[in-house]
Order: structure tokens, then sequence, then C-alpha cells
């Protein structure tokens, strides 16, 4: 109850004062102030990993500068103007109607619907949750980490923000990764509402429309807005976030330029090919800046498009190379390394002659996926970026204000244009960073191409939500999307992203996965090696106790014949190999065994009848014959 009271108000306390210190030196409204202040301590964070070696230096010291810059403040007002009941009055009522009532309202609801909850999906175990785990541990970038788990090289934003909400918590929990990571996503989303007087149910309202928006991406591989630490739709967020930004108008410059740099570079932080957005939102921003706005703006300041392009760029590039210091180059599946510009020519232009030989098949599934396969609703990639884009033009038509007139009309032709760009990007990683077996199914395709979309679709709501048409027309035009957003997400049935975890039996579905783990923690220590037999295994019972075991080493699999006709995860490796490979490990557990294997291995074990499905065993010899005794 102690901690679960700690995990509740302190990150509830730390963002109400990073926003509103952020608005005190910026002169902005809270809803727009708490997401480039969460954004800025990630990249403090990350700065500390990189420069120390250690997470805690910029979480806790970007804490103590955030306390010190209000006490300054706070200082300053009771000198100049006093310390009256009034005055605090006044900055509460100040800070509750410039977004603190839609954040703590939210805040509430993310705290309610996370109660109990699990992770439940493959790459929350496979590298997510581990990456987290090991920056909590190690008090590290995980990339420092000794132990072997998936995509180490995986760029860190979005784990570094959990591990400062795990921190502030004072606790690992799983229901409070997810509330960190809504929360952060969240932040993103109350620019929409700035303009927003929350007095009025109706325009309250519209917080509830714009957040069941995300109900309507979920897929079955695990983009959820409410039930999820996978990146992609915390990256589709950020990029939203960050077009927003390009889009809005600035009296002053200098802000703009502020706001877009840090966006930008925790945007390219958030995942490897985040990198080849960046250019999409520092476009549209030097074409509607310089071009569209009709302003004149003074070429010194122009200049100020640099650090833009400059720091986003050298983080990335530094990060990177920090990674190659630990762990190399990263080669093999679902690895970016084999996304080389050498390639480009070899994909597009020269694909008949391509050294690629599933380039083809390849090519085949992506152009009918894009037209046929079902994204957000039940519409294709191909329809979905074309209806916002034509949504965007015909927003333009009703839009009074010049400027903005020609800038939403630009944004439609960005969308397009962008949609073209992102497509044939997602495909070029397809040929060039996965595995034949992956690419040529598309792995995960849904859940790219929903990065794109969400953005676009947040995007065109956030400008709506800002254009004249939703104030002349709010009443009619807020019943019609209430109506329809409401149809959808009922249709879609996704209502168990928003029920506790009790509700959806979380611990039930993994007990089979618990159990194990549990067993494997009673029997060794932290510094052992086990290795485990599941027969028939398709990855998932070893990523899970790789998860609740660590920082023990977790080896072994399906080991022996394949055990159907559609079996890739089976390893049938010799019986010398492995021996040889036992001899790396402290123990052993049979969690599965069949015939096929106690046919091909039971013969080098000492003695055979102890070969017991569920039990681990200690192995004390590996001589002659493998000698495991029970402990």
């Amino acid at each position: 109850m102690y901690h679960s009271l700690l995990s509740f108000v302190c990150p509830f306390i730390y963002s109400i004062i990073i926003g509103i210190v952020w608005s005190l030196l910026f002169k902005r409204k809270f809803s727009v102030s708490l997401a480039p202040a969460y954004m800025t301590h990630i990249l403090i964070i990350l700065l500390s990993g990189l420069i120390f070696k250690r997470l805690s230096i910029g979480i806790w010291g970007g804490c103590v500068v955030t306390a010190a810059i209000l006490a300054f403040y706070m200082l300053k007002c009771w000198k100049t103007q006093g310390a009256s009941l009034s005055e605090v009055r006044k900055a509460i009522n100040h800070f509750w109607h410039e977004g603190g009532n839609a954040f703590t309202c939210f805040y509430i609801f993310c705290f309610f619907i996370n109660y109990n909850k699990r992770f439940i999906t493959w790459d929350e175990f496979s590298h997510w949750g581990i990456f987290l785990k090991e920056c909590i541990r190690l008090d590290s970038l995980y990339c420092m980490s000794p132990l072997w788990f998936a995509h180490k090289d995986y760029v860190p934003a979005m784990t570094l923000f959990e591990t400062l909400w795990c921190k502030l918590s004072f606790r690992y929990a799983e229901p409070d990764v997810y509330r960190g990571i809504q929360v952060f996503m969240f932040s993103m989303m109350m620019p929409m509402f700035e303009r927003f007087n929350f007095k009025k149910l109706l325009q309250l309202g519209s917080v509830i429309i714009a957040l069941m928006v995300p109900l309507l991406f979920k897929t079955n591989d695990a983009f959820c807005f409410y039930h999820s630490i996978y990146c992609d739709v915390a990256v589709g967020i950020v990029f939203y976030w960050c077009m927003f930004e390009a889009y809005k108008e600035y009296e002053d410059l200098l802000y703009a330029f502020l706001a877009l740099t840090i966006g930008i570079s925790v945007l390219v932080i958030s995942k490897m090919i985040a990198m080849a957005l960046a250019p999409l939102v520092i476009g549209y921003f030097v074409v509607r800046s310089l071009i569209i706005s009709g302003k004149k703006i003074n070429w010194k300041k122009s200049f100020l498009i640099l650090p833009v392009i400059v720091v986003p760029v050298a983080l990335w590039t530094w990060f990177n190379a920090f990674v190659t210091k630990y762990i190399g180059k990263m080669r093999g599946i679902q690895s970016y390394g084999g996304m080389k510009i050498s390639s480009i020519k070899e994909v597009f232009w020269e694909s008949e002659s391509s050294s690629i030989p599933y380039l083809k098949q390849v090519r085949d599934s992506f152009v009918d996926a894009i037209i046929h396969r079902d994204i957000l609703i039940h519409g294709s990639y191909t329809f979905v970026i074309a209806f916002i884009a034509v949504a965007f033009f015909a927003m333009s038509i009703f839009v009074k204000n010049k400027n903005r007139k020609r800038t939403t009309a630009l944004l439609g032709m960005w969308v397009l244009v962008s949609g073209i760009y992102y497509a044939l990007l997602i495909y070029f990683l397809y040929a060039t960073a996965f595995s034949e077996y992956e690419a040529t199914r598309l792995a995960s395709y849904e859940r790219y191409m929903n990065s794109f979309v969400i953005a676009v679709l947040l995007l065109l709501i956030a400008v709506f939500y800002n254009s004249e048409i939703w104030k002349n027309h709010s009443k009619v035009i807020y019943y019609m999307l209430l109506s329809l957003t409401l149809l959808l997400v009922f249709q879609k049935g996704v209502f168990d992203q928003v029920m506790p975890g009790n509700v959806t039996r979380d611990e039930e579905k993994l007990k089979a996965y618990t159990d194990g783990a549990q067993l494997i923690m009673n029997t060794t220590d932290e510094n052992d090696s086990i290795y485990v037999v599941k027969r028939g295994d398709n990855g998932d019972f070893l990523w899970h106790q790789r998860y609740y075991c660590n920082p023990r080493t977790i080896g072994g699999g399906s080991i022996g014949p394949k055990v159907n006709e559609g079996d890739i995860w089976s390893n049938d490796i010799e019986v010398d190999e492995f021996v040889k490979s036992l001899k790396a490990y402290d123990y052993i557990y049979f969690r599965d065994l069949d015939e096929a294997f106690l046919e091909k291995y039971s013969a080098i074990f000492d003695n055979p009848s102890q070969l017991v499905n569920g039990q681990i065993y200690k192995i004390k010899d590996i001589d002659q014959k493998v000698k495991l005794c029970q402990e």
C-alpha cells in the first residue's frame, strides 16, 4: 500500500512541478509546457548516460535543478508581492485552467486502468522490458549490459523516460511502466487542447474523443496506446507533436526553434528509422516559415534552423558511436546495419539484378499490402493517407485566415508526399533489414504503417481543434465526431486495453511462465546460468524466463528434431555439440520433453531416469557423461 501511494503521488508532483517551471521560464500554458519539459529531461538523462555512464546523475540532477528554479520563482514572488493566500489561490487557479485539470483527470484514469496490469506481448519480454530492467539495475544505458538480449543497439528515449518514472515511483512495477509511457504520450496530445476552456463540458468531451482515437489502432502485434511499451505508437505521437509544433504560428520564432530542436532530438532517439522522419518535419517548417507564412524573417534568424538539424543528428551519431564501443556493429535479423545508402540503387533502380533473392516477393507483397491490407479501422494505408490529405485540403477551404489557409493546404500536400516517402522507407527496411522469413511475410506491417497513420490523424484532429471551424460549428461537429468515434471503438471491441489487470486476468494468462520463473529463481542465484529444454517452444518461454529471471543467463530452447512441418524454432544440434553447450551452464531445466529428445540425447546423461518434466538440476560434472544433481 505504501509503495502504491508513492508510485501515485511522487510522479504526479514531479510532473506538475516540471510543467509549471517550463511554463514560468517560457511564459506558456501548462498544456503546452509539460511535453517539452519531459523531453528536455530525457535528453539530460541521455547525456548523463553518455558522459558519466550513470543515469541517476541526469535523473536526480534534473529534478534538483527543476525544484531549484521553482524555489527561485517562489522566493522572487515572496519578495516582490508577499506570500499571501490569495496569490497561492491565483497560482493554483492559473494552473488548473491551463491544462492542469485535463492532465490530473488523465493521470488518475491511467493509474486505475493499469491496476495489476502485466506485460503480455512478445517484444515486451524479448527486449523492451529487459532494456528497462537493465537500465535500473546497472544505472546505465542498456547497451552497456553484459547480458545477451535482442536489439541492444536500439535508441533509448522511451526507455529513459520509463526509467525516470520507475525511479520516481521508488519501485519497478509493470503497471507503473505502462503509466509512465501513457502519461508521456498524453503530454504530447495536450497542446491540441490549448485553446479549450475546460469549464465547458463540450470542450472537455473533445479530449475524450482524442483519447479514444488510439483505441482504433489496436493490431495483433501490439500497437496499443494503453497497454504496451512498444515504441511504435510513441514514435508516432512524438512525430505528431513535432509536426504540430512546426504547423503552429509563433510570435517568438526563437521558441519555435527551441521546441523543434528538443522534439526532433527525442524523435530520432526513439527509434532508429525515426532519423528518416526528421527531414519531413524540418522541410515542412522551413517551407511554412520562410515561404508560406508571408512574414519577413530576418536572415540572421533563419540560421537558427541549423541547431534544429545539427543537434538531433549529433545526438543520434554520438549514441550510435557509444553503442558500437560496447557491442560492435549489429547484424542479423531485424538489424538496421543492412540499411545502407548504397543499397538504395539496388532496391529501387536495379531490382531485377539485385543481390537480394527475395526482393520481388517482398515488393509484390508490399504493393498488395498498402492497397488491400487493413490499417486503422478497415481501410488500407493508401486509402487512409489519401483520405487524411483530402480532409486537410477540405479544411483549408473553410478556414478564413489567409496564412492558416495556406499552412493547412500545405499539410494536405505534405501528407501525400510524406505518405509515399514513408511507404518507400518501410519497403526499403523490409528489403534490407529483415531475414527472408520475416521480410516476405511483412512482419509487423500494421504496427509500422500505423506509426505514420496515427501521427497524421492526430495532426488532423489537432489542426481542426485549432481552427475557427471548430469554434463556429462546435456542437454539430462535436456530436458527429463523438458518435462516430464511439461507434468505431465499440465495433473494434478494444476495451480490454482500458480495463484493470484483475479484470483481464493478466496474471492467469502468464501463469505458465511465472511458475517456471519462480522455480528458477528459488533454485538458483542471480549470477547463475540455466539451460532450458522446452520442446516445441517458439521462443516465447525462453524470452519470458530471460525477462523474469534477469540478470540470470538463460539459454537453450527447443532442442532436437522438428516437432512438426512448420517448426522453424527447433535446433536439431548434434549430441557432441549439445554436451559442449551444457559446459557453459550451471543448471539445466527440463521444462518439456518428448520421445524425440530422449531418444537422441538421453544417453549423454549419467542417469537418464532423472530426466523429468518440470525439474531443474545442477550440472555437477561433464566428463564422459553429464552428471546432474537436484538441489
